[in-house]
């Protein structure tokens, strides 16, 4: 009995200790796939996330970083693994007996583990997309010099480029060198060695910034950065920026950096551009071989003037034919003698003779060239001197000739803004006939256009709104205007240069523009120049530079236009008050806080206190009865604008309101509790034609409120989108995250958005074609077009009916981005009109999970950039291209191709549909991707 009892307790033991093994291995294995499932919802999560990052880098024309595209593609089967886990193995994990299912701890002990390690790659995966601090970066800029074609190929020029292009290959040669005097085309040929280099792929990367004669190493820094995808937040000193670009030089394996006209021995250590990477190369300009020299040059080429044929052709090829004539032919030779054969020369002064036919002109213009001696004048620009100054006497009205002077005020090698010369015009009354801003600023981009035309201005670096001037163009305006007009411009980089603006031509100086230096000691506490009406404070150089107590005392009686960059106002001056003749102040990037001084400046015509920080808009600027613009743009700490301040400024045409100000009070305009600025202020001012504001809540609109069809400039952003950043030359710009069409009736939206250049819906649910739901015309004005996470959106051109929409389509559009259509068929149905798409260049698509293709063949040969991923039904890029079409389908303006996690893709395009839906289009696995008809 003992016995019997004995071994039943010892079963019963063992019961127990199975029990509890059991429920251990039953617990761990809940545990186990309970962490699993939250680690594949974390990870889809993260996912999510990620790909809302990069589709909101997208929109904004960034490029996405491989290492997080390849992410995104990569995470969609990690999870899908881990949920085919979890769903196939639940009969494993049991055993069925007698129709009930006991745990099978064998198996379950297997799949733990096998969970366990799952978990730990789900978690790798969702700390690798927590590491993405950027997912992108701003595209590189090499692409403006790789398509460059306007390089004249002198014959001269010939064996040297082929020079440069066989050093660039040579292993033992790193540094190289082109020299010669200015204006001898140096920069040009830099420009078409770029060009060549890309073309040939030599490099991966090229970046390209000017030295100058007063280096700017903020702004070179700048330009390499862009270059190459470098992003300084968070480094506010030339030091720090120098240490992060020289490491991520470091990393780069075969690029061209160029440094253009260098004056001087520069540190490039310094500055953080010293490469010594095998494979990593420099070309540098100078018009001093010494100073190659000491920058440790391998090869030296020289640019030496043109030969006498070159120069007189390239004469003939700007002035027409009149130079056939046998008198005019005997003028240009000798034109082209006095021009001393140097390209800059020849340019202006045949630009100038261009539409001149009289033989008397001709004669007169020889003459001053011979006859121009000018004095006090750098050596170096002795033989420029004369050509330039006939180009600049050969302007036809005065206008001209005063926006070209007020040009040379600037930096050298500076892009300047056409906004500040339209400011500058204002203040100093360039335009007594003109009464309106809007009139002004055609004025001035008309002169522009003419001075570009003559040669005299170039476009600017940054696109369509910035200008900028030849260095040795400068340097002669800068003489003419301190000899003629009263215009002087000082470069403050020592105490000794303070000193120099008490010599007597300063002291009698109309209008003086100060360029401090990075370096640069002290303003002087007072400028004595009593006939100062326009004074300009120009710094770029990332330092916020002190404004002495009395430095405007002496000009105060006479001061009309006041411009400081990067002054630090935070204790305003006394004589501020007193500037009552002042017309324009524009105090852009300034530390201020007290800005009450404004409301005393009873004249003010233009206030610009853009990027300053500013933290409210007080009361007293609603006493500026005069003001025709004020400019909020990019003030961060902007929290407050005082009730019926905005109302107040009857006169005011245009209104730049910062888009970080998000404070709009709700409500009606006369409730007099308001406490901040309402919109329907805006809603009253009769006069204005230009407006930039972002209102985050569409709530807040007052009723009854509506944008008004005078608008003629105007970036309006409604809706909790991400900021986007104004591309240059757009000047009517329209950003809506709404979820109804009606809401653009209810607003007055309707009509601007078919006079947009710019356009980005994002949310709407009751647009199903585009073109027939929101302009019946075909969008004429548009160049880009955003839509965005639009569910209703079916087809962006519906043509089928050609009753319904008889016209053509996005005629002038350049860049169309499509994100997360989930119902998009098509981009367009049917037969397209003539000259619809015409102008066309860069498409983007992503997350469209039903489009099949993108687009017909006859409008992707024209585009050059296209970027496709994350549509799970894309078969083909190129819809249906009919078999009957000879020979090789020449994709010639492609430049880049981009295509990411497309399941279904089979191949770049496709036979059209007729032939498709009769079999003769079936796609053969060992079928190329880009078939045999593909170049």
């Amino acid at each position: 009995m003992e016995f019997i009892i004995g071994v039943g307790s010892a079963i019963v033991a063992k019961l127990a200790e199975y029990t509890v093994v059991l429920a251990r291995r039953l617990c761990h294995y809940t545990s186990d796939v309970d962490n699993l499932r939250a680690q594949v919802q974390r990870l889809n999560d993260a996912r999510q996330n990620l790909q809302v990052r990069v589709d909101e880098a997208s929109g904004k024309g960034e490029d996405i970083h491989d290492e997080v595209q390849n992410w995104l593609t990569s995470a969609p089967g990690i999870s899908q693994g881990a949920e085919d886990f979890l769903n196939n193995n639940r009969d494993r994990a049991n055993i069925s007996c007698c129709s009930v299912q006991i745990p099978n701890l064998v198996s379950r002990k297997k799949l733990s583990r096998e969970a366990r390690k799952m978990v730990e790659n789900l978690q790798r995966e969702i700390q690798a997309a927590q590491r993405f601090d950027a997912v992108a970066s701003r595209p590189a800029l090499q692409t403006v010099i790789a398509m460059r074609r306007d390089y004249e190929d002198f014959g001269s020029r010939k064996t040297i480029l082929e020079d440069i292009m066989k050093a660039l290959k040579d292993p033992n040669v790193s540094r190289i060198g082109i020299y010669g005097i200015g204006g001898i085309g140096k920069t040009t040929l830099a420009k078409e060695v770029a060009r060549q280099a890309v073309e040939a792929k030599l490099f991966t990367e090229v970046a390209m910034t000017t030295v100058s004669r007063t280096p700017d190493f903020s702004g070179m820094q700048r330009e390499i950065a862009e270059k190459i995808r470098v992003n300084f937040e968070g480094r506010e000193t030339i030091p720090a920026r120098a240490d992060l670009l020289q490491r991520k030089l470091k990393e780069e394996k075969s690029i061209l950096i160029i440094l253009d006209d260098i004056w001087e021995k520069l540190d490039l250590i310094e500055v953080g551009i010293h490469v010594e990477n095998e494979g990593c190369k420099m070309l540098m300009t100078s018009r001093d071989r010494r100073v190659l020299g000491v920058m440790g040059t391998n090869q030296n080429v020289l640019v030496d003037n043109l030969r006498d044929n070159e120069a007189i052709n390239l004469f003939k090829k700007i002035v027409g034919d009149i130079v056939e004539k046998s008198d005019f032919m005997r003028l240009a030779i000798d034109v082209v003698r006095e021009c001393r054969c140097l390209p800059l020369a020849i340019t202006t002064v045949a630009y100038a003779l261009k539409s001149q036919d009289e033989l008397s002109v001709w004669k007169d213009a020889l003459m001053q060239l011979q006859n121009s001696a000018p004095t006090k004048i750098d050596k170096t620009l002795q033989n420029f001197y004369p050509s330039l100054r006939l180009s600049y006497e050969f302007l036809r009205s005065d206008e001209e000739k005063s926006l070209l002077l007020l040009c040379s005020l600037y930096g050298e090698d500076r892009n300047i803004r056409v906004e500040d010369l339209m400011m500058c015009s204002v203040g100093l009354d360039l335009f007594p006939d003109v009464h309106t801003l809007a009139h002004v600023r055609i004025r001035v981009e008309s002169l522009i256009v003419r001075l570009k035309a003559c040669c005299l201005l170039l476009d600017g670096d940054r696109g369509g709104d910035w200008v900028k001037m030849h260095d040795v163009i400068r340097d002669v305006a800068l003489s003419i205007a301190s000899e003629e007009g009263g215009m002087h411009s000082v470069v403050i980089k020592k105490k000794e240069d303070c000193r120099s603006l008490k010599m007597k031509k300063l002291k009698d100086s109309k209008v003086l523009s100060l360029l401090p230096h990075s370096d640069f000691y002290q303003l002087p506490e007072r400028l004595e120049c009593s006939k100062l009406e326009l004074f300009l404070l120009l710094s770029d150089q990332g330092i916020c530079i002190p404004i002495p107590n009395h430095l405007l005392d002496e000009s105060k009686d006479r001061l009309k236009s006041l411009f400081f960059e990067q002054a630090n106002l935070l204790s305003v001056p006394p004589s501020f008050h007193s500037l009552q003749n002042l017309q324009t102040l524009r105090l852009r990037g300034c530390v201020l806080e007290d800005v009450n001084f404004i409301g005393d400046l009873k004249h003010l015509q233009i206030l610009d206190l853009s990027e300053s920080t500013i933290k409210q808009l007080p009361r007293k600027v609603g006493q500026l009865n005069r003001l025709q613009l004020l400019n909020l743009e990019g003030c961060k700490d902007l929290k407050l604008i005082e009730p019926n301040v905005i109302s107040s400024l009857i006169k005011l045409e245009e209104l730049y309101i910062s888009e970080y100000f998000d404070k709009w009070e709700v409500g009606e305009v006369n409730v007099s509790r308001r406490s901040n600025v309402n919109l329907a202020e805006i809603e009253n001012l009769e006069k204005l034609t230009s407006l930039s504001l972002r209102v985050p809540d569409a709530k807040t609109f007052p009723k009854d409120f509506k944008f008004s069809e005078k608008l003629e400039r105007y970036r309006i952003s409604i809706g909790d989108s991400p900021y986007y950043s104004h591309p240059s030359g757009i000047s009517r710009s329209l950003l809506l995250k709404l979820r109804e069409r009606s809401q653009l009736t209810a607003l007055g939206l309707e009509s601007l958005m078919r006079r947009s250049e710019w356009l980005l819906l994002d949310g709407l649910i009751d647009v199903k074609n585009v073109v027939c739901d929101l302009d019946s015309e075909g969008f004429c004005d548009l160049k880009r077009l955003d839509l965005l996470s639009s569910d209703g959106v079916q087809y962006i051109v519906d043509c089928v009916d050609q009753q319904i929409h008889p016209h053509k389509a996005f005629p002038v559009l350049e860049s169309l981005r499509l994100m997360r259509l989930r119902n998009l068929e098509r981009i367009c149905h049917g037969k397209l009109p003539q000259d619809s798409f015409k102008n066309l260049r860069e498409v983007r698509v992503s997350r469209c999970d039903k489009l099949k293709n993108v687009f017909p063949l006859s409008i992707f040969k024209r585009l050059h950039s296209i970027q496709v991923n994350n549509c799970k039904m894309m078969e083909e890029i190129v819809g249906h291209v009919r078999s009957e079409d000879d020979g090789a389908v020449q994709f010639l303006e492609l430049r880049s191709l981009d295509l990411g996690n497309l399941p279904k893709m089979v191949k770049f395009m496709s036979l059209s549909e007729a032939e498709a839906a009769g079999g003769s289009s079936s796609v053969e696995s060992s079928d190329p991707f880009f078939g045999e008809k593909v170049i």
